[in-house]
């Protein structure tokens, strides 16, 4: 049975300088887009998904799922895509996560972040690998809302200080930590496609 009191938000669209291209989420891996894997998983347990990038484009929409803008015209990142998935999710709890972890198991992660919000009264809860908080993991609360946009409004830039202002619960995620790999270079790539036992034709 898939959620339906669960919305998702693919944060997509971000550049990368060390992979030296303009949208992340496009990057192919393994002979798919990097978002692939991320929706696919996704789509298996949710029924709201969306895509929120800062400059979509026509390649996003062969999956079929809706694709946000940012309604903020400087560049802001992840605190923009959070926003904007905020703005147009259908449920009040909408789970954040980045294009760029193929690896994740999205249906434990959910569950645990559930848990642990009920369990602490939390709006805001975040996961934590073990080693790092990975702030693009989170699960928020659209109560929140209006918190962000006053925050981007003052000037506000970091995520985490946001999440801070805002009491987040992290979340132990230490016995998952080779989930949370993510690309961030052409290693990271190459890694990634070997543990998906893809080869590259030579």
């Amino acid at each position: 049975m898939k959620q339906t009191n669960l919305s998702a938000v693919v944060l997509s669209g971000g550049q990368s300088s060390r992979i030296k291209v303009a949208d992340k989420g496009l990057v192919e891996l393994a002979g798919q887009p990097m978002i692939y894997y991320v929706l696919q998983n996704l789509g298996l347990h949710l029924t709201d998904i969306s895509i929120s990038t800062h400059a979509p484009q026509t390649d996003y929409q062969q999956f079929g799922y809706p694709l946000v803008n940012d309604h903020y015209e400087a560049y802001l990142g992840p605190l923009a895509g959070i926003h904007a998935g905020l703005t147009h999710a259908k449920a009040q709890n909408v789970f954040i996560v980045p294009c760029d972890c193929p690896f994740l198991n999205t249906q434990l992660i959910i569950e645990r972040l559930l848990c642990a919000q009920h369990h602490h009264q939390a709006r805001l809860v975040v996961a934590h690998d073990g080693y790092h908080i990975q702030p693009t993991i989170a699960l928020i609360d659209r109560v929140l809302l209006n918190s962000l946009e006053q925050y981007i409004t003052r000037g506000g830039r970091r995520l985490m200080t946001w999440f801070k202002q805002e009491h987040c619960v992290e979340v132990d995620f230490s016995d998952l930590k080779n989930d949370f790999f993510n690309i961030n270079s052409p290693a990271d790539l190459q890694r990634a496609q070997l543990r998906l036992g893809y080869q590259t034709a030579e």
